[in-house]
């Protein structure tokens, strides 16, 4: 699936759209592409990750607090921390993922 891909599909779709877009020895890069107000579950971060935002506005909360990343703005994910994304405008970003 391309960006192109994950982008047109998540327009219409009301859960987000993933796809691995690049994978190799230890590393991988997903593609997330949401819908305005479309939610990614709590979940934890296994490995060492980083999101890039290239399209739109996401919203990056944690139980504490919650974090605006905008277009080409980029978060260092810390390991094992329980978090949620939620697009803010429709979105679409990269996580960057080490193992």
């Amino acid at each position: 699936m391309t960006l192109h891909d994950i982008e047109q599909k998540s327009l219409q779709a009301e859960t987000p759209v993933v796809g691995t877009i690049f994978k190799a020895d230890g590393s991988k890069v997903i593609a997330i592409g949401m819908k305005r107000g479309v939610v990614l579950q709590k979940h934890t971060a296994p490995s060492k990750a980083k999101i890039l935002v290239i399209k739109g506005e996401i919203d990056f909360n944690t139980e504490n607090q919650s974090k605006r990343l905008a277009l080409y703005e980029s978060y260092d994910i810390p390991l094992e921390l329980t978090h949620s994304v939620e697009a803010y405008e429709d979105a679409l970003f990269l996580l960057l993922l080490e193992s």
